[in-house]
């Protein structure tokens, strides 16, 4: 049976595995021993997919995306039959990311997939960061203020409560509210500084959709 990839290409991923990209797959989060058993079951046409927590059929690809000298990994839209989703490779670094695509756009262009390279708007630059941002402060806010009411509380309950439940209170009730406020204070205005950073200097984005 005729191969997508007909030669394996393996990358760096992250944390010392690698990415596959061979016959009809890619697959991430793998070790090189590993990789190598993947490459002679796809020979073999036994290789089935199961149990990898980082893969995806080629086949099932309608779109993938990814900014260049900024990522470190290349997001796969995939469908199939539990609908569709969204699947994300890793590599050691945004170098490599950039070195894998290269080495496959021109097989996705033979898949029929259309390829664009452009340079986003200062407000599709913000989306990201800015999410990111409100969910800090969001968040942030939210502990800061359970922080302030367990200065003062003292529970009558006598249930065990959740052991992550149990440490927040006992160091809220050790630290007071402050350094919550403090910490979400800093995190929400280093990633204004993001935002605004992006905005200034919009990234690049390539995306191929079939």
């Amino acid at each position: 049976m005729e191969k997508i990839f007909e030669n394996p290409m393996i990358f760096n991923g992250e944390d010392d595995n690698v990415v596959l990209v061979y016959g009809d797959f890619i697959v991430g989060k793998i070790t090189s021993a590993i990789s190598d058993v993947c490459i002679g079951n796809i020979n073999k046409e036994v290789f089935d997919g199961s149990g990898f927590d980082s893969i995806i059929k080629i086949k099932e690809v309608f779109e993938y995306e990814f900014e260049p000298d900024i990522d470190s990994h290349i997001m796969f839209g995939v469908k199939n039959s539990e609908g569709k989703s969204y699947v994300t490779i890793d590599f050691q670094n945004a170098e490599v990311a950039k070195e894998a695509e290269k080495l496959i756009k021109e097989q996705f262009k033979r898949l029929g997939f259309k390829r664009e390279e452009k340079q986003l708007t200062a407000t599709q630059a913000a989306v990201t960061p800015g999410l990111i941002t409100l969910f800090i402060a969001i968040v942030g806010g939210l502990f800061t203020w359970f922080a302030y009411g367990l200065q003062d509380y003292e529970s009558q309950r006598t249930r065990v409560v959740k052991w992550y439940v149990y440490i927040f209170v006992k160091i809220a009730k050790a630290v007071g509210y402050y350094p919550f406020l403090i910490i979400t204070v800093l995190l929400t205005i280093a990633c204004l500084f993001w935002v605004v950073k992006r905005m200034a200097n919009p990234p690049f984005k390539i995306s191929a959709v079939k």
